[in-house]
């Protein structure tokens, strides 16, 4: 029986989104799917831009291959008996998919299915004049209204800070207030820390009931959500409306 340890770490937000892009950080199916809404994703943004905290998020690192899990966005994996199956080591998301899905999804400009009702664009866009967050859908919207000097995609700013900073310096109608904001939503992703809190050496068991107990702390799960993870075992097989997803 593997010793059980809680470790905690800070992590980025460039690496979080990293490791859940690359499937490196999990879902486990017995948490719920991505229930956010638009406006929750832009309060998130808007309190990472204050510097408030946003809580901490609750890792399991696991040697078990749990043979039925979900990518950050709501798409299941199938089972995979190759090399991804047999490594030595798995981490699941126990508490936090919602706030780390926002982040993929809105940085990386990704649909992500929202309470099985529907697919929404979170594309997400800054306005440095007004230093507010806004979708895709109203992107054309603040064109007309502010310009376009002012708005940048969050991918962009994340993926070329220097580039898109230089070229506001340079821009003479620039003013300052956009540059400022611009500076403080780039600081945001070289600073801005998430704490992360790590768990090893616990069986399924154990992780339905610190999964409830989390839970049932903060936010009411629903009944279905808590007997899903009371009943939840590594299944051997997938439902084939679950491919379907």
């Amino acid at each position: 029986m593997m010793k059980r340890e809680i470790k905690t770490s800070e992590m980025g937000i460039g690496k979080l989104v990293a490791m859940l892009d690359e499937k490196r950080l999990l879902i486990p199916p017995f948490q719920r799917e991505f229930v956010w809404g638009p406006e929750d994703v832009l309060k998130l943004w808007d309190s990472m831009f204050r510097f408030y905290p946003i809580g901490s998020l609750l890792s399991w690192e696991t040697p078990v291959y749990l043979r039925v899990h979900r990518r950050a966005g709501g798409r299941i994996l199938p089972d995979k008996q190759d090399e991804e199956a047999s490594a030595q080591k798995w981490v699941y998301l126990l508490d936090g998919q919602q706030r780390a899905t926002a982040l993929l999804v809105s940085i990386l400009g990704k649909k992500a299915r929202v309470q099985q009702t529907y697919d929404f664009d979170y594309t997400l866009y800054f306005d440095a004049g007004d230093a507010s967050f806004f979708f895709e859908d109203s992107l054309k919207r603040r064109r007309r209204r502010v310009g376009a000097s002012c708005l940048f995609r969050i991918k962009d700013v994340f993926e070329k800070e220097e580039q898109i900073l230089s070229g506001v310096s340079a821009d003479s109608e620039s003013n300052g207030k956009v540059l400022s904001h611009l500076k403080e939503l780039v600081r945001v992703f070289t600073d801005y820390r998430i704490p992360l809190i790590h768990i090893r050496g616990f069986d399924i068991p154990d992780v339905r009931e610190i999964f409830e107990r989390i839970n049932q702390e903060g936010k009411d799960l629903k009944s279905l959500d808590i007997m899903i993870a009371r009943s939840f075992q590594n299944y051997d097989y997938l439902v084939e409306d679950d491919f379907r997803r």
